[in-house]
């Protein structure tokens, strides 16, 4: 049988006509704000003067002081009522008759809590209390499980990659205090400077007087470029450096173009020892870091496209920890959380504002690189200006924008309901205002900013 040939071209018109008429969609992950702004920190941060502080000598020193008092805390006395402020068994009640999901995205079976309260074992704390260090980077898990829990994986922004055990991550050389065990001694509930959770017990090293005292008394050095690899005098593997992470400096001779550093081991009896490392200068930096912009610069760029981490999964940042961790670099220390990050500074409220309004303000009165945009689950670092549009820029690392859910024909998404970016980013107030399946106003982030923090101040 012959297809008529008007047939066909009546079949092609058809086919081009509603190419046409298609919505248009960037390729998956990108938005025309990716696309227009050159991913690119110093293009925004306003030159007045590489080198000029951006804080004062005198509340530098004093930030920094608070910082170190944080850091050191859980090295400090402790005894019960130490606790009374740490909700340390939250996870229990917040799961209780609540259906939840596991790594295979199936309902995890019955009594899966019940196990978690044993684990716990509340009515024993505290079991086991004594300082420690942490001797990689180690991750602080909410309940004692390696397995991770998601809310509705079907549900837009529930599911992957928000496993809701992942409490935070801290980095190798951290002060903590075990302050509890399970039973069966397989897992220890610690308080780091900022957060609390339960670790596996290699993960940590108990720390005697004679180390805190080194520790302490040391300068510190912190690393500026994630991925750095720290080696022994032999060349043997030691550690690998990150963004944040603070150790002591050793006085042992470095090699050319190297620094030395004091890390922490484990020994077979659980004990921590200190020994000599050596990584590349250009990864490391005296602590604090001067507040310039040159500084901020060459770190938050070393940062732009890591993948977007969950409470610090697989060792990438969320939001929160890409603040947190930057920002310790200059001795500002910040809470762990975003609600929290939006309270750590002086607030300048934004809600009762437009859209225009609220870019307009945080251009007249946001301090670049010293300020945190906040909407609720979400904070951003101001840079500054953008010089084509005029409009404030920030960097931020994003999961996804609110869309619509795919029907029929809708663009491939990776996740129902959001168009993901998932990395570490530079954007205007409103990436994906071009998306066809945006929802708005709820999706542009610019219509659910509340408030300004202005960190640095004292």
């Amino acid at each position: 049988m012959t297809t008529h040939p008007l047939r066909i071209a009546a079949y092609f018109f058809l086919v081009l006509l509603l190419s046409a008429c298609a919505p248009k969609f960037p390729p998956p992950g990108e938005v025309s704000d990716l696309r227009l702004l050159p991913q690119a920190t110093g293009l925004y941060v306003p030159r007045f003067g590489e080198t000029e502080h951006l804080i004062s000598e005198l509340d530098q020193q004093q930030l920094a002081g608070d910082f170190l008092a944080r850091y050191f805390a859980p090295w400090d006395a402790w005894d019960g009522e130490s606790a009374d402020d740490l909700d340390l068994f939250w996870g229990l009640r917040r799961y209780q008759d609540r259906e939840v999901y596991g790594e295979n995205l199936l309902p995890v079976p019955g009594g899966w809590l019940e196990e978690m309260k044993r684990r716990s074992s509340p009515e024993l704390f505290p079991s086991l209390v004594h300082p420690a260090v942490t001797v990689g980077p180690v991750s602080l898990r909410v309940l004692p499980s390696l397995g991770p829990i998601f809310n509705d994986p079907t549900s837009a922004g529930q599911g992957f990659p928000f496993d809701m055990l992942q409490n935070s991550l801290i980095p190798a050389g951290t002060p903590v205090r075990v302050i509890h065990a399970s039973p069966d001694g397989d897992w220890y509930l610690v308080t780091a400077p900022h957060v609390a959770g339960w670790v596996r017990p290699w993960e940590v090293a108990w720390v005697d007087h004679a180390f805190m005292e080194t520790f302490r008394g040391a300068k510190l050095i912190a690393m500026t470029r994630d991925g750095e690899v720290l080696r022994t005098p032999h060349g043997m593997y030691a550690l690998h450096g990150r963004v944040g992470m603070l150790l002591p400096h050793s006085d042992e001779p470095a090699p050319a173009g190297m620094i030395a550093v004091l890390t922490p081991q484990r020994r077979a009896d659980g004990w921590a020892e200190l020994h000599t490392a050596f990584l590349a200068k250009q990864g490391a930096e005296p602590w604090p870091l001067p507040p310039t912009v040159e500084r901020y610069v060459r770190v938050l760029d070393g940062l732009l496209g890591q993948p977007y981490g969950w409470g610090g999964m697989y060792e990438n940042r969320d939001c929160s920890a890409l603040i947190q961790d930057v920002q310790a670099l200059f001795g500002i220390a910040m809470p762990r959380n975003s609600r929290a990050q939006a309270q750590a500074g002086r607030v300048v409220d934004l809600s009762d504002l437009d859209a225009t309004q609220k870019e307009r303000s945080i251009l007249e009165h946001g301090v670049p690189l010293l300020t945190i945009v906040n909407l609720p689950g979400h904070v951003m670092l101001y840079l500054g200006p953008d010089p084509a549009s005029g409009r404030p820029v920030v960097l931020h690392s994003i999961w996804g924008l609110r869309i619509e859910e795919p029907r029929g024909r809708g663009p491939r998404v990776s996740t129902p309901g959001r168009w993901v970016l998932g990395r570490t980013v530079i954007t205007t107030l409103t990436p994906g205002a071009e998306l066809p399946t945006l929802i708005k106003p709820q999706g542009l982030l610019v219509e659910r900013v509340t408030s300004m923090t202005i960190l640095g101040e004292r």
